[in-house]
C-alpha cells in the first residue's frame, strides 16, 4: 500500500501528484491516488475489503462535500443578489459619504452586483448607510 503523501513542494507516488499548498485532494486526486494504490499493492496480501470500503466511504464523503459547497456557494450568491436588487430605489451612502444617492439599478462585473448610483458603480459592501 502507498502510505499518506507529506513534506515537499510536490511530492510523486506512481503517477499521482499532490501540490501541499492545495486545500486537499480533490475528487479526481483521490481516485487517482486510490487507482495507484491497488496497482502497486502486493498481490500476495491485497488490500481488505474493509480498508477499501473505508475508502469508498470516504470518497463518497468528498463527492458530498463538494457538492454541499457548490450549493452554499450558488444561495450565497443568490443572497448578494437580492439585498442588491432590494436597494433599487433606496437612498444609499458609502464610508465618509463618498457617494450617496438613489440606487438606479444593479450591474454585474465580474459575477458581483454593483449598485448604480449617479452613473457609479458602487459595491454594495461599500454601503454604510440605507434610508
Amino acid at each position: 500500500m502507498i502510505g499518506p503523501l507529506a513534506g515537499s513542494t510536490s511530492t510523486a507516488a506512481a503517477g499521482v501528484f499532490v501540490e501541499s499548498g492545495a486545500e486537499g485532494l480533490g475528487r479526481d486526486a483521490f481516485l487517482r491516488l486510490l487507482i495507484t494504490q491497488m496497482q502497486m499493492q502486493d498481490p500476495l496480501e491485497p488490500m481488505k475489503a474493509q480498508d477499501f470500503i473505508a475508502q469508498l466511504a470516504q470518497f463518497s464523503t468528498l463527492e458530498a462535500l463538494e457538492t454541499a459547497n457548490l450549493q452554499l456557494a450558488i444561495l450565497q450568491q443568490a443572497e448578494v443578489t437580492s439585498q442588491a436588487v432590494a436597494l433599487i430605489g433606496r437612498t444609499i451612502a458609502t464610508v465618509d459619504d463618498e457617494v450617496t444617492g438613489v440606487v438606479e439599478a444593479v450591474t454585474f462585473s465580474g459575477g458581483q452586483p454593483k449598485l448604480l448610483v449617479d452613473g457609479t458603480e458602487v459595491d454594495p459592501g461599500d454601503v454604510v448607510r440605507v434610508w
